[in-house]
């Protein structure tokens, strides 16, 4: 009977010089539970997992902010699209809009393909410090991200609303008092999340690069290092 190494018409590991074999045979991670020895790539990957969920739940808010401005676009008055038509605040609510779709769902969907190809592909599961930042990265990111998005939206809905019940035919007329009663206090508070989303992000990739490191490290055959 034919062993693994001859059906998959490799060369012995003892015998061999390959150092390409030796790279892909080296990476065998011991901290995942039930990891085949004999395999070439990691089954899963947590992380890749974890912010697959992460965006799926992005994307259900995505799906109920936008059901929910369309509902008062054509219900409510003044509605969200003449907000939006009017200008001044009404870009806040189009800034925060966009932004939440670009840095939230999207964002966490792509951010899963980073720890897919390095918990998979690479070999390195993540443990120790390099899991610390991961967590550090979902959590914080997608905070941020949705505290400093929604507020931008909040406050673009409730100033543009004001506005055009203040000056229907002139909204920028009253641009001064919807900022002093609305806009003007949410700059601090949207720049503490977008902080937090940052520095969520900076982790991410210092762990990254941790366990990139620790991958490449690891696959250096013991003669070269």
């Amino acid at each position: 009977m034919k062993t693994v190494d001859a059906n998959r018409k490799e060369p012995d590991r003892k015998d061999t010089k390959d150092e390409t074999f030796q790279l892909a045979s080296d990476r065998r991670p011991s901290t995942v539970v039930g990891f085949r020895p004999e395999s070439l790539l990691a089954p899963w990957s947590r992380w890749a997992n974890r912010f697959i969920i992460a965006a799926i739940a992005q994307g259900a808010l995505a799906v109920g902010v936008s059901a929910y401005l369309l509902y008062d676009a054509v219900y409510d008055t003044p509605g969200a699209a003449k907000i939006v038509a009017s200008g001044g605040p009404g870009t806040w609510l189009t800034a925060g809009y966009l932004g939440f779709i670009v840095l939230g769902p999207l964002a966490a969907a792509v951010t899963s393909l980073f720890y897919q190809h390095l918990e998979v592909y690479l070999r390195a599961p993540y443990g120790g410090l390099s899991n610390v930042l991961a967590w550090l990265h979902i959590v914080l990111m997608n905070v941020g991200v949705v505290g400093a998005t929604w507020i931008m939206m909040n406050g673009g809905w409730r100033g543009g609303a004001l506005a055009l019940t203040l000056s229907p035919t002139n909204p920028s007329a009253a641009y001064g008092q919807v900022h002093t009663q609305v806009l003007g206090a949410l700059p601090p508070y949207i720049a503490a999340f977008a902080a937090t989303a940052i520095i969520g992000a900076i982790a991410g990739g210092l762990g990254y690069v941790t366990a990139w490191r620790k991958s490449v490290k690891h696959s250096i055959p013991s003669e070269k290092r």
